[in-house]
């Protein structure tokens, strides 16, 4: 059992391009949760056919394991859901806790 705070990630896979691409986001995310002291529980990958079905997976683990931070490579990836500044802002009420971009704008 770690005491390192749980985390989760989100990624919207279009606006990646390759599958490299995608496990280089992984491995940022991963690495960024380590250096900052965080146990990474999932990322949560958003595919467009699916659409949103990898974000509402996200709110379900959060708020059923109580999980109070969620990473993402930029706010960009909310896009696809709407605003990406209120889906955070949405977000980070729901979970009383902060979702934060793992890369520097």
């Amino acid at each position: 059992m770690t005491d390192k705070p749980a985390a989760v990630a989100y990624a919207n896979a279009s606006l990646l391009m390759t599958h490299s691409e995608l496990e280089r986001v992984r491995m940022d995310v991963s690495r960024f949760a380590s250096e900052w002291g965080y146990a990474l529980a999932c990322v949560h990958v958003e595919e467009p056919a699916t659409s949103p079905d990898a974000f509402n997976g996200l709110v379900q683990q959060v708020t059923a394991l109580d999980i109070t931070t969620v990473l993402v490579p930029s706010l960009h990836h909310f896009a696809g859901i709407g605003s990406p500044v209120e889906v955070k802002n949405r977000l980070e009420h729901l979970i009383g806790g902060r979702v934060i971009p793992t890369t520097s704008p």
